[in-house]
């Protein structure tokens, strides 16, 4: 895997287009997406980190504002970064939980979606 190559907008400021590069780098990095299982909390993944589990009843996506918004590359993004944290930096959970979630709350929103809208449906499923 090239790592320059996954760049494809380039910017220290913040910026939504690079912040979705990063989503889809961080989708390539996990080998497994499950969804055979009633997972608690939504999603969640494995002991190496090498695969991601996604409740077996959540849909893969939600209408908002006449389109259809998949929700996997959100979860996905706060479970590896989660997992990251945990590992790599040795966070508490609560911490690295807050963290994930706002990198989870800030792709939602880099992609256009109301992050009211997307918690909303969320917590539906929860």
């Amino acid at each position: 895997m090239n790592r320059e190559r996954e760049v494809r907008h380039k910017s220290e400021d913040i910026e939504d287009v690079v912040l979705l590069d990063v989503v889809q780098a961080i989708r390539r990095r996990v080998r497994v997406v499950n969804r055979d299982f009633d997972i608690p909390y939504i999603a969640g993944y494995s002991k190496d980190g090498r695969t991601v589990f996604i409740d077996r009843h959540l849909p893969r996506s939600f209408r908002w504002l006449m389109r259809m918004v998949r929700v996997e590359p959100f979860l996905l993004t706060h479970e590896v970064v989660e997992k990251a944290l945990l590992d790599e930096l040795r966070l508490h959970y609560l911490h690295a939980h807050q963290i994930a979630l706002r990198a989870e709350r800030d792709a939602v929103k880099a992609a256009g979606v109301s992050w009211w809208a997307y918690q909303r449906f969320m917590k539906q499923h929860e």
